[in-house]
């Protein structure tokens, strides 16, 4: 179930990209697409948040835990702002596919960091060969797709995009610890979209004050990338403990290089369109996704392996379907907290 749902929130992700890359073509202004699509989010986990009463009881679990948190998880909105406005400023440019194959390679490798830097509730998940030869082909994927899209002066938007590729991982990684040490989603998402929504509306003044933005020509239908937004990160915040980010991050590269593919046909945000290197790099995508898979795999049952013959307790290295992550809930004591003394 979670992979299942890590897929569809990586068709969700192509959606959004689309969604906002439109936005801000329509107005003119990538720092008021960015804006419409925090606000947005920001407004539908609120809602879900109050409706749930989630906010009180994540507010006396964070108390309790106090001594146990680490103020840089709470940067995810920041990391998110970034993120977002660093793709939505390049994806009219290049199109949603040649994003998403770039993303993916970003997101392989913040994935990679997080498991083998033991960032993420997941545990620490080391680099073997198969993930290694998966960023290799997700290289060659960004190399592929950018055919024929990027004249030499451009070529700068494809370490951009890379790069927040990179921080959308770290930021998921960290979102999950926030679920983990307040047990409840939906404050999450609200205390992620609240930190960002004070450096996007500081972004959206400094743009306003350098050139008058034309506010009546949002489309009716802009925020509903916050709003899928929003359901993608608690997606992923929930699936990411039981299988890792990594994991989660190759089902959702996987869905959103397929997704892209589809949307660049039907409703391209680029002159160009849908190009046949840009097809070519997201079925190379997906095999990056398919071989880091594997690796990602291989590590988890060798792990489960050397827990059943050492005898180790729950918390201790467990991979994906180990004791620590089956039926463990959210904000359980299975999962150790970093620097803390949980068995």
């Amino acid at each position: 179930m979670a992979t299942i749902a890590a897929l569809v929130a990586g068709c969700a992700v192509a959606a959004q990209t689309s969604i906002n890359g439109h936005t801000s073509v329509a107005v003119g202004s990538p720092v008021l697409a960015t804006a419409v699509n925090h606000g947005s989010a920001l407004l539908l986990s609120l809602i879900v948040a109050l409706a749930m009463g989630a906010l009180p009881r994540a507010a006396r679990a964070l108390r309790q835990r106090r001594a146990e948190l680490r103020w840089w998880w709470f940067l995810g909105g920041l990391m998110g702002f970034v993120a977002v406005l660093a793709i939505i400023t390049v994806t009219p440019t290049v199109g949603v596919v040649a994003v998403a194959v770039a993303v993916t390679l970003g997101q392989l490798i913040g994935s990679v960091m997080a498991d083998s830097l033991n960032l993420g509730p997941g545990g620490r998940r080391p680099l073997n060969l198969l993930r290694t030869v998966g960023l290799g082909v997700a290289v060659i994927a960004v190399v592929v797709g950018a055919v024929g899209r990027f004249e030499v002066e451009n070529l700068i938007v494809i370490p951009v995009v890379i790069v927040a590729g990179i921080i959308i991982a770290v930021q998921q990684a960290w979102n999950g610890w926030i679920v983990v040490v307040s047990g409840e989603f939906a404050a999450m998402s609200v205390i992620n979209f609240a930190t960002s929504a004070i450096f996007v509306g500081t972004a959206l003044v400094i743009s306003m004050l350098n050139a008058p933005i034309d506010f009546a020509a949002l489309p009716p239908w802009a925020p509903l990338g916050g709003a899928v937004g929003a359901v993608i990160g608690v997606v992923t915040a929930l699936t990411l403990r039981i299988i890792g980010v990594l994991s989660v991050m190759l089902c959702i590269a996987a869905g959103q290089a397929i997704a892209a593919v589809v949307l660049d046909l039907v409703v391209p945000v680029d002159a160009l369109g849908l190009t046949p290197g840009a097809v070519l790099g997201a079925v190379l995508a997906v095999a990056a996704v398919g071989i880091a898979g594997l690796g990602a795999l291989t590590g988890a049952r060798r792990r489960a392996a050397d827990a059943r013959a050492g005898g180790a307790g729950v918390g201790e290295g467990a991979g994906a379907g180990d004791a620590a992550g089956e039926g463990a809930g959210v904000g359980d004591a299975a999962v150790p907290l970093p620097g803390s003394q949980n068995p």
